[in-house]
């Protein structure tokens, strides 16, 4: 079996997609985000199905008679990627074993997977996770499963339709079958496609409209206030538009989008929800399946639609929400992670209907969802650095160190190496290897916030691309070709819950260094579970000139460190006055209601260390101010 070198776009009558995934195999990691992916290979991700019994042996799908569901499924679409962009052959004989059972699971009418286990959804997770192993691969048995399961399906629906969690996700089923179309042209995929959006929970009404307001504030468990419902749902009438054609299907998940965080939002990205939609408070907690989910969704949304926009938020969510919630080793990680995230314990919180685990650091704190679906995050953002266009291109849609290989204007060989330290550092390198020159285009994504970005071609031409923008060179490019890409990245702050202020550089989100003192309170290491307690003060308020705001702060940078998102070892540093607020206490064993002030502090003043979001275990990121 060998790797699927490249992906068709389209097929009518299917409208183009704004890029064209690459298969996966095509892009590898490099430099700290390899590094990353290691530390998760060695981690949870490598050794799973070795601690925890619903994804071990006795996984319903391994033909065990253990967990049967969702959990089998949410690993693997995780360990595969990471097994093939690593490609670590111990990995890979664990991914290798999911698949055969599950390719070997068909039955005579189509159906797959565990016989107990009758439900839509988790298949709809397997589907993904088969996509990728044929990408991989090229496994032959793949297309034929998958159409003898889509023909099954599109009989079986007509008598049981999607319901409750698959009613809620139906988007994970249409992608599969877009993608199985347009391998192999069968039209009735597209009559199934039109069958399960019909049937799924109609999410550019709740989201681009923001009925979601019908539902809250939260009174009784249901599918359409779920958080990751919602970070699935959002990309839901994205993911049909070149099937519908209809502008509202493309339109509304921006507008979704910029409801959801207008009512719910949060500075690193994603909209609170602690099990269900929160406020815009920053206490309030995110789920940890949420940001994988979101993730995968604005990384399906920006291929299809292509709007940078949606690319400025999977780098916000990416570089800090992510790897927020997991220890620096990713042995460990929360349920609920909060902006401002004071104590990790066991205790009751303002969540809306979480347990009094959700937030500290474990194997599986609060519910075992999470601990199965975490592993997708960087594995998926690695896959999805760049795309291909549809006129014979390559475009970088998001940053960070890695190569890609494929074929432009589907002939040409080409390797495209990024060098670069991004998201800590401005400046990313392109290395072109080309077996012949060639004409076509390179696409650079500018993000919004870059102040006055250049391109430099071969150390020479210099250019002055738009910020929030796509960048298009299309020109004879030669072996050996050099591009240098440079975001200056400038301090700037946004201002959110009650007036409270968060500070960025580039990407990232910064919060307040704090001491901690991590206690094991059960199970045995590294997969422990433990709590966090400050060793130092965070009841701080910040001291800013806004009309010289760079000068507030000084910066420190050094070197990326083998663990990329440890407290200790950031590469960048932000240095800032600040005073403490001696009123501001723990309220709900988290930091306590405050506006943005100014307050008036008698307190010494102190210089403040800022590390980036994802390094935190402990913090404050959105900040009062003091005079």
């Amino acid at each position: 079996m060998n790797r699927i070198e490249s992906l068709p776009g389209n097929r009518p009558p299917l409208h183009p997609t704004a890029f064209i995934a690459l298969p996966l195999g095509a892009i590898k990691p490099r430099g700290w985000m390899q590094r990353q992916l290691r530390i998760q290979g060695g981690g949870i991700t490598g050794h799973l199905d070795e601690i925890w019994s619903d994804v071990g042996q006795e996984s319903g799908w391994l033909g065990g008679d253990g967990e049967s569901w969702e959990r089998g499924p949410y690993y693997c679409d995780g360990l595969i990627p990471l097994a093939h962009l690593l490609n670590d052959p111990f990995l890979l004989s664990k991914a290798q074993k999911w698949m055969d059972w599950t390719l070997g699971s068909i039955q005579q009418n189509g159906q797959f997977g565990p016989k107990k286990n009758r439900d839509w959804w988790p298949r709809m997770v397997m589907l993904k996770v088969l996509t990728m192993h044929y990408e991989a691969t090229g496994d032959s048995r793949v297309p034929d499963f998958m159409l003898a399961y889509f023909r099954y399906q599109l009989k079986a629906l007509l008598k049981k339709p999607l319901e409750e969690w698959g009613a809620a996700r139906g988007a994970e089923n249409i992608l599969t079958v877009h993608w199985l179309y347009n391998l192999t042209g069968n039209s009735f995929l597209l009559d199934l496609s039109e069958l399960i959006y019909n049937q799924t929970i109609n999410w550019a009404e709740l989201q681009g409209q923001y009925k979601l307001k019908e539902h809250l504030p939260f009174k009784e468990f249901n599918m359409f206030t779920h958080v990751v419902n919602n970070a699935m749902g959002i990309k839901t009438p994205g993911i049909f538009y070149p099937q519908s054609g209809n502008k509202w299907h493309r339109n509304a998940p921006k507008q979704g989008i910029e409801n959801l965080m207008k009512h719910h939002g949060q500075p690193n990205g994603i909209w609170s929800g602690d099990e269900h939609l929160h406020s815009t408070s920053p206490t309030c907690g995110t789920e940890l399946c949420a940001v994988v989910e979101y993730m995968f969704s604005l990384e399906e949304l920006l291929r299809i639609l292509g709007n940078p926009f949606l690319a400025d938020i999977l780098e916000l969510v990416a570089y800090n929400a992510l790897p927020a919630t997991f220890s620096p080793d990713m042995w460990a990680h929360q349920y609920d992670q909060q902006i401002n995230q004071v104590l990790v314990s066991v205790a009751k919180r303002n969540w809306v209907n979480n347990g009094d685990w959700a937030n500290i650091y474990g194997l599986e704190p609060n519910y075992g969802c999470c601990t199965a679906n975490l592993h997708q995050g960087w594995p998926k953002l690695v896959k999805n650095l760049i795309m291909a266009t549809p006129d014979g291109g390559l475009a970088a849609v998001a940053y960070g160190p890695c190569s890609a290989s494929g074929r432009v204007q589907n002939k040409v060989p080409i390797t495209l190496t990024e060098e670069t330290d991004y998201p800590f550092d401005d400046t990313v390198h392109f290395h072109i290897s080309l077996s012949q020159s060639v004409h076509f285009p390179l696409v650079f994504r500018i993000p919004s916030w870059a102040m006055e970005p250049r391109i430099i071609i071969n150390r020479k031409e210099k250019l002055s691309p738009e910020p929030g923008s796509f960048f298009r060179l299309e020109r004879l490019w030669r072996d050996g070709d050099k591009v240098t890409v440079e975001f200056p990245m400038g301090i700037r702050i946004s201002t959110g819950h009650r007036g409270l202020i968060s500070i960025y550089r580039g990407p990232l989100l910064f919060g307040l260094k704090m001491g901690e003192d991590w206690k094991k309170i059960k199970g045995v290491e590294p997969h422990a579970d433990w709590e966090i307690y400050p060793t130092t003060p965070w009841n701080y308020g910040l001291m800013l000139d806004h009309h010289n705001l760079q000068d507030s702060f000084e910066i420190e940078t050094s070197s990326v460190s083998p663990v990329p998102f440890h407290p200790d070892l950031s590469p960048v540093i932000l240095k800032v006055k600040g005073r403490r607020i001696r009123e501001w206490g723990l309220e709900d064993n988290s930091a306590g209601v405050i506006s943005g002030g100014p307050f008036k502090s008698s307190e010494d003043i102190r210089e403040l260390s800022l590390i980036p979001y994802g390094s935190t275990n402990l913090r404050i990121a959105a900040f009062p101010r003091v005079l």
